[in-house]
């Protein structure tokens, strides 16, 4: 698996069968042809859908109440805020989990609901289990509502109906067996599922409960819609869900919000990290990590606080940003010990490299997404306590879930998709496991070439300040809608220098032009000094820089 080819789009716009056509919509939208021509195989190849993507509607929002069992969830819960009804909202410990968390919560407040959170910590697990229930039935609450999970957790349901309490689920996780036994089911990715789009993520999912409870009461939602925008914005970059159909919608109008007049709280965030400009980038680089990263070394329930109070203090906010240092430096000194054990054992020689060690559970995912990246392999790290965390590799058709089904008799539970899965395993278990998924991997690899995409060969000293203008107007980027890379080369890069803890990244400058690449450290003596071909896409508009996407000799 460690051929990468690069191939550019199907045909180039010379001989596109439309080429007069997409000129003409290139001076119709004021788009460079060539993107225009990269919208065309996006799909977008109409006036109406340019229209809708150029030029985002509220009336592109759906209709809330097209969710299964929306209506049911949102009387249930005015009659709670009527009759002062204890409401506690549980959450998840990832971004996605925070901002959902936070979005209810602060609807609910509005409403002046009496109403409490609760997440997780990693050490707990993910979801909401029979003990948490336990828990918070001791507190005389007799509403939960779940956000960003749930869907699975059968378990804690029947403890709560033996206990008298209605659990609305809202969720968008993968449904593995039937559907949760609650009060009501909210998860576009049901069986029976009436919503038009199934992608929204656990944020987005929350925001349609929101908007819902607003219409209800006869308020204007837009006029309130803002701060939830902005952070269902932020949970929907952060969970790398498609930015397609209404995801679009919801990241076009938060972006804005984000931009013109973001909530007090956000704002003071921004200063801290001298952000001048908020894109999907600079969401998913900058904002996104810092609130994973609470739930990774400590409470994601701290987060949550911060987020929901108008006062939060500088300080209070730097403590969140400190905690993605302290991650940032866990995770540098786990991946040296992560690269000694797979050198050591040969791991890079297996199908699947798998690494069992003393590794924190908040950042396994990190590593074992390290790993693919470097040695271009399927990866596993797990834990001293047996839980594990796994990555595929971009580009390949690999299916991390399937390889991990043909185990499941080893797991107390698992779950994910294509590209990542995770899962729990008695220690006891982990040789035999180990072997067990090598052979399970083998009947999974039907491609063993990597495939890079680019739009087209496009030189670097012909990049304009005018092109890097038209890639910021399609904003935003993401999952299903990725910024368009370029191949180009050069004789030799300027000014070649390393940072990071372990010079783990490297940049160099082509004229004025800086370009970034993180994670390829290592690439740096075999390319100073010579020619060299790379893929890179534009980082940041304003200051003309770039990231590499890979790069050869």
């Amino acid at each position: 698996m460690n051929n990468i080819q690069w191939i550019s789009l199907e045909s180039t716009l010379k001989s596109h069968p439309l080429k007069t056509k997409i000129h003409f919509f290139s001076q119709q939208f004021l788009i460079d042809p060539i993107l225009m021509h990269w919208l065309f195989n996006q799909g977008f190849d109409n006036e109406d859908k340019l229209d809708n993507l150029f030029f985002p509607s509220t009336k592109q929002f759906h209709d809330p109440f097209l969710l299964n069992d929306m209506k049911k969830a949102v009387y249930r819960i005015v009659k709670a805020i009527r009759r002062k009804e204890k409401i506690m909202v549980f959450g998840d410990y990832d971004g996605d989990g925070i901002t959902a968390t936070t979005i209810l919560v602060k609807a609910l407040m509005y409403f002046e609901a009496d109403v409490s959170f609760r997440l997780p910590l990693r050490s707990e697990g993910y979801g909401i289990t029979s003990s948490a229930v336990q828990e918070i039935a001791a507190k005389n609450i007799s509403l939960i509502i779940t956000v960003d999970n749930g869907s699975s957790a059968h378990e804690a349901m029947k403890e709560a109906r033996k206990r008298g309490i209605d659990v609305i689920v809202t969720d968008h996780h993968d449904i593995l067996k039937e559907h949760p036994d609650c009060y009501a089911f909210i998860n576009p990715k049901r069986f029976d599922n009436t919503y038009p789009f199934n992608d929204l993520c656990g944020a987005g999912v929350a925001l349609k409960v929101v908007e819902s409870l607003f219409n209800l009461s006869n308020r204007p939602w837009y006029k309130y819609a803002g701060p939830y925008l902005e952070l269902a914005t932020i949970g929907t970059i952060a969970d790398l869900v498609s930015l397609r159909n209404e995801n679009r919608v919801i990241c076009h109008f938060g972006l804005k919000q984000l931009n013109l007049n973001p909530q007090p709280v956000l704002k003071k965030l921004f200063q801290i990290l001298k952000i001048s400009h908020v894109d999907s980038s600079t969401i998913g680089f900058q904002i996104a990590p810092i609130l994973n990263a609470v739930g990774r070394v400590d409470d994601p329930n701290l987060a949550v606080g911060l987020l929901l109070n108008p006062h939060t203090s500088m300080n209070d906010l730097k403590t969140l940003v400190e905690f993605n240092k302290q991650r940032k430096n866990l995770t540098n000194v786990q991946y040296q010990l992560v690269e000694k054990e797979i050198a050591k054992n040969q791991l890079n020689k297996q199908n699947v490299i798998v690494v069992f060690g003393d590794f924190n559970k908040g950042i396994i995912g990190i590593l074992a997404s390290r790993i693919s990246d470097k040695f271009k392999k399927p990866s596993i790290v797990i834990s001293s306590c047996g839980t594990g965390s796994c990555r595929g590799v971009n580009g390949t058709n690999f299916s991390m879930i399937k390889t991990l089904e043909r185990c499941s008799h080893f797991f107390l539970k698992y779950g994910g998709h294509q590209a990542a899965a995770g899962f729990s395993v008695n220690v006891d278990c982990i040789p035999l496991f180990k072997e067990a998924v090598q052979h399970s991997a083998k009947k999974e690899q039907t491609q063993f070439t990597i495939t890079k995409h680019y739009l087209s060969d496009f030189p670097i000293q012909s990049f304009s300040k005018e092109m890097a203008n038209d890639l910021e107007a399609l904003e935003p980027y993401g999952m299903g809608f990725k910024k368009p890379v370029f191949q180009s080369s050069i004789i030799s890069p300027q000014k070649i220098e390393t940072f990071g803890m372990y010079n783990e990244h490297f940049k160099f400058k082509v004229g004025k032009n800086e370009f970034l690449g993180f994670g390829k450290g290592p690439l740096l003596l075999e390319i100073k000094g010579k020619s060299v071909h790379f893929l890179y896409t534009l980082n940041s508009s304003s200051r003309l820089t770039f990231l590499i996407e890979d790069i050869k000799v």
